[in-house]
């Protein structure tokens, strides 16, 4: 019984395939590139046990030996003797600052990026780089599978490109954020599993998900949105899913401005003109299709995901018209200031589709046989699979609490590991003791 929830469709025209959001491409001298004296502050912040050149289990101290994978059988520690400095460095604050943030570096897939880093450097001879953020990640893979192919005479298997890719973006998205030297709402890329500055909330569903604003084409918009993201997280306005929901309105009208000639943030010189662009973007939403994969592919958007887009875009000019002096100065834009009543309600009433309310009648609610059939058969999501069951404990105890407590999936898989709070309980009735309890009074948290 799967109790994953289906992620909403984003819908884009023209938007840009899959292998585009990977991390951005950085250069040596490039905001995110290679700064000598930021590589000694990071090495200086490693514990004198990390501070090596070979990790293992006899090697690493006992606190971070947990955050070392190693398929079963197999005790090769991950030795970077080879490689030259300070990618040898580079690489060994990668691996504590991975485990250090409660990730799990796999051994046997960086000995083998170890290894195929090696090879290319070699044959890249005087012209490598000094650092691993000296070529893009995508040029790296370039160079490692021709440094295989003139070695074994094949390319590396799709498998095993996959797995170098992973583990060589994983430590260059980790070095580009730590040597980049902006303040976090700067960056295009904004992910809290790498970046600690981010603000969020203790419990923060999709909170390790990254959020990409190197899609946005037009400079005033993806600065203005990011400043505008930042000062929401801050203040507690935004949180890090409606942040997502921003970014799709903002694509979605940066797509639509593309073709057309405006001057800056506050689109047309005359208030009627503004008014006849957000005219026509309406109408572009409207004509947008699914294009996710699903049963609805090709169909038109949905009214709630119209007025999802067009609020968005709609609040985000909203927030800038009432701090329009504070962007100007912040994002050095004195377009901003240009921004009038016309910005401040960018669509009438009536120009946006109403949410459609759904009413269930019913369809939503359990009967009492099924849900009796349902409880009857939970036990065989924790019953050991060699037993005929599923062996996952955790989705049975999920599964029972969403029974008895009837709250949201969402509700119960972020509960605290200890999650009831005592209530204060009043004298129960006139024949009971007083303060005499008469049942345990909690609350979920």
């Amino acid at each position: 019984m799967s109790l994953r929830s289906r992620r909403s469709s984003v819908v884009r025209r023209g938007s840009p395939s899959r292998r585009s959001r990977r991390a951005p491409v950085t250069r040596a001298g490039a905001a995110g590139g290679y700064r000598p004296e930021v590589l000694h502050a990071l090495w200086e912040s490693v514990p004198a046990g990390m501070r090596a050149t070979c990790f293992g289990p006899d090697t690493v101290p006992g606190e971070y030996r947990g955050g070392l994978g190693e398929k079963r059988g197999r005790s090769t520690p991950l030795d970077l003797s080879a490689l030259p400095e300070p990618i040898r460095t580079e690489l060994a604050w990668c691996v504590f600052r991975i485990i250090d943030q409660g990730g799990r570096v796999d051994i046997g897939h960086m000995r083998m990026l170890v290894r195929r880093l090696s090879d290319a450097i070699s044959d890249l001879g005087p012209q490598a780089p000094a650092s691993l953020t000296g070529l893009s990640g995508r040029d790296w893979e370039h160079q490692m599978a021709r440094a295989s192919q003139l070695r074994a005479g094949v390319l590396p298997a799709p498998g095993t490109a996959s797995d170098l890719r992973q583990q060589l973006l994983r430590c260059l998205r980790l070095l580009s954020v730590a040597y980049d030297p902006r303040p976090w709402w700067q960056l295009d890329m904004w992910d809290p599993g790498i970046d600690p500055r981010i603000p969020q909330r203790p419990h923060e569903p999709r909170g390790r998900h990254t959020r990409h604003f190197d899609r946005i084409a037009i400079g005033w918009l993806r600065r203005g949105l990011q400043w505008y993201c930042k000062v929401g997280l801050e203040t507690g306005g935004l949180s890090w899913g409606t942040v997502q929901l921003r970014i799709d309105s903002a694509l979605v009208f940066d797509a639509f401005l593309a073709g057309r000639d405006v001057p800056g943030p506050w689109l047309a010189d005359e208030p009627d003109q503004v008014r006849a662009l957000l005219l026509d973007f309406l109408g572009h939403v409207r004509g947008l299709r699914v294009q996710q994969p699903g049963p609805t592919h090709g169909q038109p958007l949905s009214q709630s995901r119209v007025s999802t887009l067009l609020g968005g875009v709609e609040q985000f000019y909203l927030f800038m018209h009432d701090h329009r002096e504070t962007a100007a100065t912040s994002l050095a834009e004195p377009g901003w200031l240009r921004l009038g009543v016309q910005h401040a309600v960018l669509f009438r009433r009536g120009d946006k589709p109403r949410r459609s309310r759904h009413r269930g009648q019913g369809r939503d609610v359990i009967d009492a046989d099924a849900f009796t059939q349902i409880m009857a058969g939970a036990g065989l999501l924790g019953t050991p699979a060699a037993e005929g069951g599923l062996g996952d404990e955790q989705a049975m105890r999920i599964l029972m609490l969403l029974a008895r407590t009837g709250r949201r999936v969402s509700e119960i898989c972020m509960l605290d590991h200890d999650p009831l709070l005592p209530l204060h309980q009043p004298a129960s009735s006139a024949g009971d003791a007083p303060g005499e309890a008469v049942g345990f009074v909690a609350r979920l948290h």
